[in-house]
Formats: C-alpha cells, structure tokens, sequence
C-alpha cells in the first residue's frame, strides 16, 4: 500500500475557512496545534515537513465539500467527508451500515467494548483496522482501533 499523508482535522478545518484570506507567500501556524504552514499559491499550502497540499472540492449536482488535497497524491486513509460524518455524528448512529452522501464510501458501525467501555467502531473496505474515536484535548479525532485508550478525566 502507498504510504498515506495525515493531515489534522483542525489544520484543514483551519485552511477551508481561512487560508484564502493569506496573502501568497504568508506564513502562517494552525491556532490549535500550532503547526507551521505557508501560503505557496492561490490554493496551494506547505506543512512546515514540506508536504504540499492544495485545495480541491468534490461533488455533483451543483453540491461541493471543500478539503485538501495531498499534491502528491497520497492521499489520508479517510476522506475529511467521510472524518467530519463520523466524528461529528458517528457515535449517535445506530449499528449497521451506512454511505458517505459525499463521496459515496460504504461504512459500517459496530459497538465494541474496550476498557470496560461501550466504543463505537468504524470499518471500511481497504481499510487495514477499524477505526474509533479518540477523545481529544481540543477536540475528538479518529484512531485505530489497537490506538485508542479511555478518557482521562
């Protein structure tokens, strides 16, 4: 398998909404992990490791989902759709299958329990592990499954 570009949810939420506004050639840091970018072109950023990205859109029908696009083209393991759907409403959903209105990615959820703890699980095929969500400082994002752990509070 191509080795995969990760890309934190809060740097592309960060750039979707706010890069355009960067004069070229800015640089600029994510205010919520602090990592480095710069503005190389119209919609093209720079990750302080030298990973380029540019802006793209997919959908049909006159309905577009903004997100960025690794300029090499390896592309993340979950598509920002398919991450904004799960993180956002994934552990209301009720067990069983379910597509992706964007980009039409077939999922299926499950409960686990891990840590004495009930965990919605999340499966695609050419996914190598299942995913969950991890609780995070700023905010959830998704983990493996051999990853996640239980909160701590």
């Amino acid at each position: 398998m191509a080795e995969r570009v990760i890309l934190a949810d809060c740097c592309e939420d960060w750039i979707i909404e706010w890069g355009a506004f960067y004069p070229q050639g800015a640089a600029f840091a994510c205010p919520e992990c602090a990592t480095a970018w710069t503005k190389t072109q119209a919609q093209g950023y720079r990750r302080a490791d030298g990973r380029e990205f540019k802006r793209a859109a997919r959908g049909s029908g006159g309905a577009s989902f903004p997100y960025l696009a690794a300029a090499d083209g390896h592309e993340p393991n979950v598509d920002r759709c398919c991450a904004k759907i799960l993180l956002g409403h994934g552990e209301r959903m009720a067990d069983g299958e379910f597509t992706c209105p964007v980009c039409s990615t077939r999922w299926r959820k499950r409960t686990e329990r891990l840590h004495g703890m009930r965990v919605p699980v999340f499966a695609k095929d050419g996914l190598a592990e299942a995913l969950a969500i991890q609780p995070g400082r700023w905010r959830p994002f998704l983990v493996s499954l051999l990853e996640w752990s239980p909160p701590r509070e």
